[in-house]
């Protein structure tokens, strides 16, 4: 468990890096480019939030039309066919893809990111992203994993995902405001003003590791 920890936070650290990065060249872009930023919530005061990102803190408002979500642990018993799902795998010899994290986004977001792809924030690594729903879902055991083998398919193909029972499995819910507590793993979309200002659009609090 120590070493798929220690491999999904490494993926959420690159890609803080990666979006801080972006985050630092939209801010001298022109007014309403929308900036993604990704790090560590760093201090929630009245309307704005601190993001400590590897570029830095960046602080951002909150408005009354900010999305908050958060991701709940689920049972992995609870995935089921037709939820839309964000899979990190990495291909397997048979052709089949083994996954090392899984997030149902809620329904909401369905659609959001369609497809399957490298992971963008470590394209070397042989790791996936996959979006989309889930057509089946099977028992399984394949070489002594026991887990839960998920048809995803999306626009364009489909691919076969098995689920070991460790996998780390979340949901994304709905939430308001008592989700932003410092300390907490965000992810944010914001549009930039004029002046400079970003007033986030959406923001994800990350479930903990286990």
């Amino acid at each position: 468990m120590k070493s798929k920890q220690k491999t999904w936070i490494g993926l959420i650290t690159g890609w803080a890096i990666s979006l801080g990065g972006a985050q630092l060249q939209a801010q001298t872009g022109s007014a309403g480019s929308t900036v993604a930023v990704a790090g560590k919530l760093a201090a929630v005061k009245g309307e704005e939030v601190t993001i400590e990102t590897k570029a830095g803190p960046v602080a951002v408002q909150l408005g009354d039309k900010t999305m908050i979500r958060g991701e709940v642990p689920i049972k992995f018993s609870d995935i089921t066919s037709g939820m839309y799902v964000g899979a990190t795998a990495e291909k397997q010899p048979d052709g089949t893809f083994r996954a090392s994290r899984l997030h149902v986004f809620s329904e909401d977001q369905r659609g959001t990111g369609e497809g399957h792809r490298p992971l963008s924030s470590a394209p070397q690594s042989g790791l996936t992203m996959t979006n989309a729903n889930v057509e089946t879902v099977e028992d399984v055991a394949v070489q002594n994993v026991k887990g839960r083998m998920l048809t995803l398919k999306y626009t364009g193909g489909e691919i076969k995902v098995l689920v070991p029972a460790d996998t780390v499995v979340v949901k994304r819910v709905v939430g308001d405001r008592a989700f932003l507590k410092p300390g907490a793993e965000v992810s944010l979309n914001a549009n930039r003003a004029a002046d400079g200002s970003l007033s986030a659009s959406q923001i994800t609090v990350r479930a903990a590791e286990k």
